[in-house]
């Protein structure tokens, strides 16, 4: 039976289920577009996945027809409200956007992420779906980086994520224009991982999740997130050689290698533990 999780969230919606946790943004009446406060209750959200043993797969996705249509724009002094209102974006170093925020609690997940793409997904919406790591998407959905549209710029991290997902020149375009793209358009450029229907988008997305909860090792999946991650600032592949080796050679050993091995011979499905929480594995 799905647990729900006790906080005080108006707007965001968490039930576990299976070993695997589904976060909703729940503001339907308005597609999901964001506030303060909605991007504050996510990064908990998140949070209490990631750090919850139980949880080895989350999927993200939105309630209604939209996922996430980007920022709540009510009147032209919007977004200066935002900022202004925003306390903990406010640090000594400057201003951090909670878009931005939320993306980097996504990079920094050891748990594998899903988007479930019901419907389009625009701005900061595009945005934070861009930096899970997997995302299954309804191909009737629309996507855009709007930003240069509405007077301001990229943000949430997709000027860091998009030009990875899709290459540099496409980024450039769909951020320089900021017009909306198709699904299919989206798909061939590798923003999105996989195209269904409308209706199986969630369905889809539980089961990719559920196969990664119940098949795979999350101590694995950690440091594999990890060094994919980090590849991208070595500059030959000596240095990422070196980090894979290091990491395989601290888990050849491990209770999950020998279950991995184990259950592959005795052709069984494998039964691994919760993620390795001594300090060697932290990371």
């Amino acid at each position: 039976m799905a647990a729900p999780v006790v906080a005080a969230w108006d707007e965001i919606s968490y039930t576990v289920e299976g070993q695997v946790a589904v976060i909703t943004l729940d503001a339907p009446e308005r597609r999901n577009a964001l506030r303060n406060q909605l991007l504050r209750d996510l990064w908990e959200a998140l949070d209490i996945a990631d750090r919850d043993p139980e949880v080895r797969a989350v999927v993200l996705t939105g309630a209604g027809e939209s996922f996430c249509v980007g920022a709540e724009l009510t009147g032209p002094d919007t977004l200066i409200r935002c900022l202004e209102e925003d306390v903990q974006g406010h640090t000594p170093r400057g201003y951090r956007e909670p878009g931005g925020r939320v993306s980097e609690r996504l990079f920094d997940m050891r748990t594998p992420v899903i988007a479930a793409v019901n419907g389009d997904a625009v701005g900061g919406g595009a945005s934070i779906m861009a930096a899970t790591d997997v995302r299954i998407a309804s191909d009737k959905a629309r996507f855009g980086f709007v930003f240069t549209r509405r007077g301001v710029v990229p943000e949430s991290g997709s000027s860091w994520f998009l030009p990875r997902l899709v290459g540099w020149g496409r980024a450039v375009d769909w951020v320089l224009s900021g017009r909306l793209i198709d699904a299919q358009e989206a798909y061939a450029a590798g923003l999105v991982t996989r195209l269904v229907a409308p209706d199986d988008v969630l369905p889809e997305a539980l089961a990719y999740a559920a196969m990664i909860a119940s098949q795979t090792s999350p101590t694995s999946c950690a440091h594999a997130k990890r060094l994919l991650a980090q590849s991208w600032q070595h500059s030959h592949p000596r240095t990422a050689c070196e980090e894979e080796s290091r990491t395989y050679a601290g888990l050849v050993d491990s209770a999950d290698a020998r279950e991995g091995i184990a259950s592959f011979l005795e052709r069984r499905p494998a039964r691994f533990g919760p993620l390795d929480e001594r300090p060697e594995n932290r990371f």
